[in-house]
């Protein structure tokens, strides 16, 4: 993919787990850690959260940035930083504008960390009387759409999904379609405690860049 995207003219690839391309050069890395959730038991998927191995990660790693102000994520921002590696803080913010509050729903989500999800909805004040888990990445089929559908209407519940999910469905099939639009989607940003800090990102990785490019033509 990197190799066809370099050849349609792309000067700058941005990776999501991109840990485990470890054959790539990275100009900047940057792992990622939540507050709450921290690495969980510290085990490779499927045992555990970690799509790498964590000392892995942190050696490859440019900087750190902590989703959040719980203490999970303490441990390898510690190590990170002994390391001399940056530390960025940020905190994801909600964009519903409280829509949600006091209506009952049935949330469901096929992302890595469904449970942060359902937390986020909870403190958009909604109701949550069922939520229904998938693995992520998941492709969803007609019985489990249908039974979204079914049990929210039966219920009286109102469907609240991720953004992430929401795209999945739209090549979808069957009741694909109805069910993307019986969704209700909360939207969320993240934003750092230093509001300089993405453009620090940038500044680095181009610097990064340049310097690699150098001394690929011998220069450096």
């Amino acid at each position: 993919a990197p190799r066809r995207l370099a050849a349609e003219g792309a000067d700058i690839i941005i990776m999501d787990d991109g840990f485990q391309s470890a054959r790539l050069a990275f100009d900047f890395a940057l792992l990622v850690i939540d507050s709450v959730r921290g690495i969980g038991n510290g085990h490779l998927v499927p045992s555990g959260p970690v799509r790498a191995p964590i000392a892995d990660q942190l050696r490859h790693a440019t900087a750190l940035l902590k989703i959040g102000h719980g203490p999970a994520a303490d441990r390898p921002i510690r190590r990170a930083a002994r390391a001399g590696k940056a530390i960025y803080v940020a905190d994801t913010v909600r964009l519903d504008g409280g829509s949600l509050s006091g209506v009952k729903v049935l949330a469901w989500a096929g992302i890595a960390d469904p449970e942060k999800f359902y937390r986020t909805v909870r403190e958009a004040g909604a109701i949550v009387e069922e939520t229904r888990s998938f693995s992520d990445h998941h492709h969803f089929s007609e019985d489990e759409i249908a039974d979204l559908i079914d049990r929210a209407a039966s219920q009286g519940y109102t469907l609240v999904t991720t953004a992430k999910d929401m795209v999945r469905l739209e090549p979808g099939h069957g009741r694909a379609a109805e069910l993307a639009a019986k969704s209700r989607v909360i939207e969320i940003e993240v934003r750092f405690d230093d509001p300089l800090a993405p453009a620090k990102i940038i500044d680095a990785t181009l610097a990064a860049a340049r310097a690699r490019k150098l001394r690929a033509n011998g220069k450096g």
